[in-house]
């Protein structure tokens, strides 16, 4: 009986075998990002973006004329968002401004407005402020904005980051005629919902 004990010992405290070694996960350094297809509402890379500051510009349908758009964007944990020289999170493309630089009269400049909301939610807008002017064809960069990489959420290389818009809006061409009366306008100042695409964003 002694030696079916001392068997069970030396069994149960056999040496174990070499595990296969683990692979080390690479933490992110920064951002990619690839263009959605299509030539609709959608965020494309701007030039000036770096490997830790995507810059992306709202581009429109070539053809629609519209006076403004705005759109809520949804940000994941590895990224924030970034400011320009203004200090505001967007900037002009420059599309919305109204008159010609050096004019007689230039007309009213671009209303911008955007912040970041609770949650890590962005919300922007640019918009003509004057609609004496003709409405503008989307089809150009109406505004940029900034989306930077966050190294506190310690993200392994090849993360999705899924940015998403969950709301937007344009003005569209058609919104009243100039007029003294308020209530011609009440029935057709109507921001119309648009889809944007966003491309697909990885972590470094």
């Amino acid at each position: 009986m002694k030696r079916l004990f001392l068997l069970a010992a030396l069994l149960g405290c056999g040496s174990k075998s070499p595990s296969a070694p683990t692979a080390s996960i690479e933490a992110a350094q920064g951002l990619d990002y690839q263009d959605p297809a299509g030539t609709g509402w959608r965020l494309v890379r701007h030039a000036s973006s770096t490997v830790t500051r995507l810059v992306l510009e709202l581009h429109g349908p070539a053809g629609e004329m519209t006076r403004g758009v705005g759109f809520n964007l949804q940000g994941p944990a590895g990224v924030r968002f970034g400011t320009f020289a203004s200090g505001l999170p967007l900037e002009d493309g420059g599309v919305y401004t109204l008159g010609a630089v050096g004019s007689f009269d230039p007309g009213e400049p671009v209303a911008l407005a955007g912040g970041v909301l609770p949650g890590n939610l962005l919300s922007v807008g640019v918009y003509q402020k004057d609609r004496d002017w003709p409405a503008r064809d989307s089809g150009a960069a109406l505004l940029r904005i900034a989306v930077e990489f966050d190294p506190a959420a310690k993200l392994a290389s090849g993360t999705p980051i899924e940015l998403s818009v969950v709301k937007a809006k344009v003005i569209p061409e058609d919104i009243g005629s100039v007029s003294d009366d308020p209530y011609v306008l009440q029935k057709k100042l109507i921001m119309t919902d648009v889809s944007i695409a966003v491309g697909k964003a990885v972590a470094l």
